[in-house]
Formats: structure tokens, C-alpha cells, sequence
């Protein structure tokens, strides 16, 4: 499996899950509309959404990951870096933000800090320790040079 396509699969655990939109600006209902509207393409408006929803509810872990993963689609690393760090700050046991932080500091070139999300990915998740594990290598490799 090529470097990019894992990536490209791990990427899809930071990303939400099909979801109907709706009117009412409650957080959930602000995440499902920002999941809704990544889905669709609408990466300007996803991103507005899913602001509204950490604003709207900012003790939420699970909409700082979902900011996050939309950043991080939007290459925004620096900003998808930081909404990862807050979503684990509130849950320390949210192995999808480690993983989104973990592709974030990859594009960073960041490679000690992926490999140390990684590895507490790789605990909080073992099922996806073999996906995981593939990253370490290729990261071993790259710090190795």
C-alpha cells in the first residue's frame, strides 16, 4: 500500500460519517450540517459550520475533530493542528483527533510529533495498529536520513 493511500484512508477517520442537514442551530445539528456540507463539496461554508458548532458548544470534542479533519482537508495544518490539540485537551481517549494530529504534523514535516500521535493512536485504537504501524516505518525512514 503506497504511502499516500494510507494517509488517504487514515484521513477518513477524522472525517464525518454521512448526515442530514438541519435548520435548528443546536451543536449537533450544527455538526450534521458541516458534515453535510463537507460532503457535498462545500468546504468554505463546512468550515464556517463547524466553527459555529465549536462556538456553539466549545466543550465538544467531537466538533473540534470534526473542525479539525475539515481543516486539514482545506490544508490549513496549522489551524488543523490546533483544533486537534483542543479536541484531545477535552478527551484524552479521542483516538481520531490523535490520528488527525498525527497526518497534520505529517504535512507539517513534522515527523517526531506524528510519530508521537501515532503511538498514542496506535493505544487508544489497536485496530488500526497495522495502518499505523506502516506510518511509523515510512516516518523511521524519513527521520533516519
Amino acid at each position: 500500500m503506497s504511502i499516500r493511500l494510507l494517509l488517504f484512508s487514515l484521513a477518513f477517520v477524522v472525517l464525518p460519517a454521512r448526515a442530514d442537514a438541519e435548520a435548528a442551530a443546536t451543536p449537533q445539528s450544527l455538526l450534521r450540517q458541516g458534515e453535510s456540507q463537507l460532503q457535498a463539496g462545500d468546504m468554505a461554508q463546512a468550515l464556517e459550520t463547524l466553527q459555529q458548532a465549536t462556538a456553539a458548544d466549545p466543550g465538544s470534542s467531537l466538533a473540534h475533530t470534526r473542525l479539525g479533519g475539515a481543516q486539514l482537508l482545506h490544508q490549513d495544518y496549522a489551524a488543523s493542528i490546533a483544533s486537534f490539540q483542543q479536541a484531545i485537551s477535552l478527551n484524552v481517549e479521542n483516538a481520531e483527533a490523535f490520528l488527525g494530529l498525527a497526518l497534520a504534523y505529517l504535512h507539517s514535516a513534522r515527523y517526531a510529533l506524528a510519530r508521537a500521535a501515532l503511538e498514542e493512536a496506535r493505544r487508544l485504537r489497536p485496530a488500526r495498529g497495522k495502518e499505523i504501524d506502516t506510518l511509523l516505518a515510512w516516518i523511521d525512514a524519513r527521520l533516519a536520513q
